[in-house]
Formats: C-alpha cells, structure tokens, sequence
C-alpha cells in the first residue's frame, strides 16, 4: 500500500511539473502602444513621419510653426534684460540713499521708499526669468521627437492642422518599442498552477528561440458547456534586434 502511495505521489508530481513547464500556443502582438502629443498648441508646421515607419531615438516626428514660440521667448528675454536694468539702478540709487542717511541728510521716509523700489524690482526681476522659462518650456515641447526607437503604429494629425491643448490634448502620433514584441497565449485555469508575472519563458517562432519574461496575467471567464470557466491570457515580452514580427505571427511559448 505504502508503494502505490509512493507511486501516486510520484505521478501526481510528475504531472503537475509536466503541466506547470508545457508549451502553449501563442501568437505575437506588439508591444503596449505609447500615446504621445505637445503639450501647447500651434500649427503644424512639418509632419515628418508616417504609419509604419520605424524612427530612431530623438528623431525629429512633427514640428510646429516657430515664429510664436520664438517671439515669446525674445519677448522674455526682453523683459529680464530691462528689469536687471532698473534693479541694478534702484540697487544704486537706495546705496546712495543709505549714505546721506548715515550722514542725518536724508530722511527716514525717503530711505524706505528706495528700499522698497529695490524689493519691488526684484519681483519683477523673479516675474520675468520665470515668464522666460515658461517661453522656453514651451519652445522646447513645439517640436515632437522619437523618445526612443520604435514603429510609428497611428498618426492622427496633418501638416498645416492647427492644435488646441488649452481646449482639450488629444493623442497626435501613437508609438510602439521597436524591438520589443509580445507572445500571447491563453491557459486553463488548471494549468495557471500560480504563475507570476517576471516568470521566465522561451519563445520559438520562425525557428528561432527567444528568451523572455511574463509581463502580464488576465483572469478572464469563458463560456462553455456546462458553464462559465476560468482561463488566462498571457503576454510573454521577448526583444529581438534584428528579426521583425508581424502581429499574428504564429508561435509557442515554453515555461521554464
């Protein structure tokens, strides 16, 4: 009795190991898309990209028309220049001012209102660099650029649109990582057995293998005979530098 115990274990143990490290059908996506636009609005000046092209990290994708954003940017600079100006000279003029007043030539009152004018100046010094720096946030985010490599999946606008992010920001050019693809595959809940994402797998497509890694676990109920049941939609991510994939590639995934 004890032996067939032992063997029932044995089995059972075998099976489960069987049933947690098999091979599962799968095909491949791509990676999760990244929705990007500008913060500020503008009109589209070039649009340098198209669907399905692949782009490079910082490469330019879409500019808008610089003259405003340049025109704001002189603009501040304009103001900061003038405000060092009159700060420097209400510095000078309130040094001078403390000196008749050691000297009990000048009054109080008019050593205050030099004092003042300084303060004064010096927020409008701080006003000024701070509405430069915003001209220079927003010159910086006119231009769109590939933020890494990767395949322009949509592109939602046109050269010569006018944009309104103060209205309401709308995705402009949707990305996806090039190089990075998705073996999806479903399981049973049987066979689930409390797979993690991060668990470590190999995909085999087009006769290659590939090492990857469990990025993401959907519990999902599926009807059936007899009633709903549980099963588990698997995306296993995997890099691969030189060989392309198309969505619906057929592949298997093995658990290891």
């Amino acid at each position: 009795m004890k032996i067939i115990d032992r063997l029932l274990v044995v089995t059972l143990s075998i099976l489960c190991t069987f049933t947690y490290a098999a091979d599962f059908d799968a095909t491949i996506e791509l990676s999760d898309p990244i929705e990007l636009s500008l913060p500020v609005s503008g009109v589209i000046k070039t649009l340098d990209v198209v669907a399905g092209q692949y782009v490079k990290q910082g490469e330019k994708m879409m500019t808008l028309d610089q003259i405003p954003f340049q025109a704001a940017k002189a603009h501040a600079e304009s103001r900061v220049a003038v405000q060092q100006t009159l700060l420097v000279e209400s510095t000078r003029d309130f040094s001078n001012r403390q000196e008749l007043y050691d000297r009990t030539v000048l009054s109080t009152v008019r050593l205050e209102n030099a004092e003042l004018k300084v303060k004064r100046d010096e927020a409008f010094l701080k006003s000024a660099e701070a509405q430069l720096a915003v001209a220079n946030y927003d010159l910086s985010y006119s231009r769109l650029s590939a933020p890494f490599d990767a395949l322009v999946l949509s592109v939602f606008v046109n050269q010569g649109q006018s944009i309104n992010n103060a209205i309401e920001s709308k995705t402009q050019i949707v990305l996806v990582k090039r190089g990075i693809y998705l073996a999806r595959f479903t399981i049973s809940a049987e066979a689930y057995n409390g797979l993690q994402i991060g668990r470590s797998v190999t995909v085999n497509t087009q006769g290659n293998s590939y090492q990857g890694s469990i990025s993401s676990i959907v519990s999902e109920q599926v009807g059936a005979e007899g009633g709903q049941h549980r099963s588990y939609l698997i995306d296993a991510a995997f890099s691969s530098d030189k060989q392309l994939f198309l969505i619906g590639d057929k592949a298997s995934v093995h658990l290891d």
